[in-house]
């Protein structure tokens, strides 16, 4: 069907009863029960798990070691965004593992402290309902913090979860159970504007903080970077505030209002899933995630992401402690991204960039119930919630940031990209060597791209992406194949594609994650991993959640391994880490004092949440 006969079907579609709505609806999930995309993708279990994953396909060599630790996102209603869902941290040992090669694994649920008062009994206004599909709320309690973006590795046996919806948390690698949540809760500014916030009850347990996906472990100096942000409501910036945060994992934190050239406060009106640290310099980066303000009613409108990425260039002179501004060079960047990263060496005052090019894609949108496929018919209820399929291709970008003490401009010159209409549509997450610790220079990358379907192409998406900048396909000639997940092997100093593996059709890759071989140095000498979920499983050990490892050498050759099990149940991956080792959490480490806030408020509620409080909440974190 042409898409000029789409738009006039579309019209008429949503005129009909609620009898042609369920047809409708009917014929589109069998359309996709009959197609390749595997269902299970949208089911995680809610339960703790362990076991064995076994070698399915291929061997495991001998030298894959150490640990990796991955987190997901599980829906819990329908319209529910997954990678936004309740949280799951699951980790596999290498390490140690069984002389059949089979591999360990242990599953645990992110239990924050709004993540267990969730899982109790609440009624009334102590109730979490959903808002607009993005995030849970409750009247009494405050805002679900599900700390499911990613693991981060602090040093000395201390892991955090982060996530851009709440406060990070540290946890117990050998455990996975969170001990503390990172800051006090008077260090971290509400994100709401400021006549809801002072709307909102004191009593709250969980305030909405906002802040970013990667916050930056220094290994070297065991400093902590972050930011916090809010206080507006899109581009309405004139209460907005970032504040740039500095913690040296043992007290209290340093702080700094952002602040232009001309006296006003920065603001991030999307979301600023990444942070960019150099040797002398933070980049503060407002990446494509807009979430629109009007989307908590209930509303489906889209807001295309701008194609340009607001960025701030601090420089690390200019923390010192005691003073409240630090200025900020502000400038844009001509393209759109999520994930970004750069090299630590800056020297010559020169910051090297390295992103995604996410072109017609929003991350922000998921698949409501009943909205119409572009090809036809309605999303049934067990696939809402699952992100809209991209509307163009995507790609890989570099580029070059000049900074001096009087400004700070991009390098057009140097900016490069690239863009290829078989393997790069959906980029997602990044792999590298170090992950979350950037090398002096990057050599190679890795990127996944999640791919297209067109049978997920959402006509709401699609039609506000139509008049898009810099299109590679326009809105009326989009591929009617799909382009399978890919796993990507960039090379950084000649900017191009080294190698690449595209996965079989009925595959979805997420997280790929890069674990090095004992000994080596090189960027490219070790192995990729990466969480697959397909619809046809890699054998009848296997459920269809299966783990594919690569020669980051040999991307193309194919996976020299695939592990699986017939009980590990994960849903919609977010960020990975591998580590070559774990231990318990130093007993002396870091706690807040959430506890005392917990029990300044206790008296507030009623004697249901008083008493969770008491028996759950204050034993952990207390």
């Amino acid at each position: 069907m042409k898409r000029r006969d789409l738009l006039k079907a579309a019209g008429a579609l949503s005129a009909l009863p609620l009898a042609g709505m369920t047809s409708s609806t009917a014929q589109a999930s069998n359309r996709l029960e009959d197609s390749i995309f595997p269902k299970s993708i949208m089911d995680g279990s809610l339960q703790d798990s362990s076991g064995f994953l076994k070698v399915v396909q291929g061997n495991l060599p001998d030298d894959v070691t150490g640990h990796l630790l991955m987190a997901e996102g599980i829906p819990l209603a329908p319209n529910h965004l997954t990678p936004n869902g309740k949280g799951a941290l699951t980790r596999l040992d290498f390490s140690g593992r069984a002389s059949n090669g089979s591999v360990a694994y242990t599953r645990k649920m992110i239990r924050t402290a709004s993540a267990i008062m969730q899982e109790q009994d609440l009624s009334g206004f102590d109730k979490f309902n959903l808002l607009g599909g993005t995030i849970y709320s409750s009247p009494n309690l405050g805002f679900m913090n599900y700390c499911n973006t990613a693991p981060n590795y602090m040093g000395e046996n201390r892991f955090a979860m982060s996530y851009e919806g709440g406060v990070p948390y540290e946890f117990d690698a050998t455990t996975l159970e969170m001990i503390t949540p990172i800051g006090e809760v008077g260090e971290w500014e509400s994100s709401l504007p400021p006549l809801l916030d002072n709307l909102t009850p004191k009593k709250w347990l969980f305030p909405q903080i906002r802040t970013t996906g990667h916050p930056f472990f220094d290994l070297a100096s065991g400093e902590c970077i972050t930011i916090n942000y809010g206080g507006n409501m899109g581009d309405s910036g004139r209460s907005g505030f970032i504040r740039l945060i500095s913690w040296d994992q043992r007290g209290a934190f340093k702080s700094w209002n952002i602040r232009d050239r001309q006296g006003n406060n920065a603001y991030i009106a999307a979301s600023s899933h990444s942070l960019g640290v150099t040797r002398n310099h933070v980049i503060i980066f407002e990446t494509a995630a807009r979430v629109e303000s009007t989307r908590i009613l209930g509303t489906h409108i889209v807001l295309p992401q701008e194609h340009k990425t607001r960025c701030w260039v601090i420089r690390k002179s200019d923390m010192v402690p005691g003073r409240e501004d630090i200025i900020a060079d502000y400038l844009e960047l001509g393209f759109d991204t999520s994930d970004i990263v750069c090299n630590y060496d800056d020297s010559a005052g020169e910051i090297t960039l390295y992103g995604q090019y996410m072109g017609a894609m929003d991350k922000s949108e998921q698949l409501f119930r009943y909205e119409i496929f572009q090809e036809g018919g309605l999303v049934p209820k067990w696939l809402s919630g699952y992100p809209a399929a991209p509307v163009d291709v995507g790609g890989l970008v570099r580029a070059r940031i000049q900074v001096t003490s009087d400004f700070a401009r991009e390098i057009k010159d140097d900016y490069r990209v690239i863009r290829d209409e078989n393997l790069l549509w959906d980029m997602n997450d990044p792999a590298y060597r170090g992950h979350f610790q950037f090398p002096e220079t990057f050599e190679h990358l890795y990127w996944a791209a999640v791919g297209y379907r067109p049978d997920l192409v959402s006509m709401r998406v699609s039609w506000a992406y139509r008049n898009y900048p810099e299109r590679f396909y326009s809105y009326w000639d989009m591929p009617e194949q799909s382009k399978p997940s890919a796993l990507v092997h960039m090379d950084c100093t000649r900017m191009q594609i080294a190698d690449a593996y595209q996965f079989p059709d009925d595959c979805v890759m997420r997280t790929p994650q890069f674990m090095a071989r004992p000994g080596s140095t090189a960027q490219n000498d070790g192995y990729l991993i990466a969480a697959v979920v397909r619809k046809n499983p890699s054998s009848a050990q296997s459920n269809g959640k299966e783990f594919w490892i690569f020669d980051a050498a040999a991307l193309s050759r194919g996976p020299l391994c695939i592990l699986a099990s017939e009980s590990l149940e994960f849903a919609t991956t977010n960020h990975a880490l591998w580590v070559p080792s774990i231990g318990r959490r130093p007993a002396m480490a870091y706690r807040s004092g959430y506890g005392d806030f917990l029990r300044s408020k206790a008296p507030d509620h009623s004697r249901n949440v008083q008493e969770i409080i008491d028996r759950e909440l204050l034993p952990r974190f207390g």
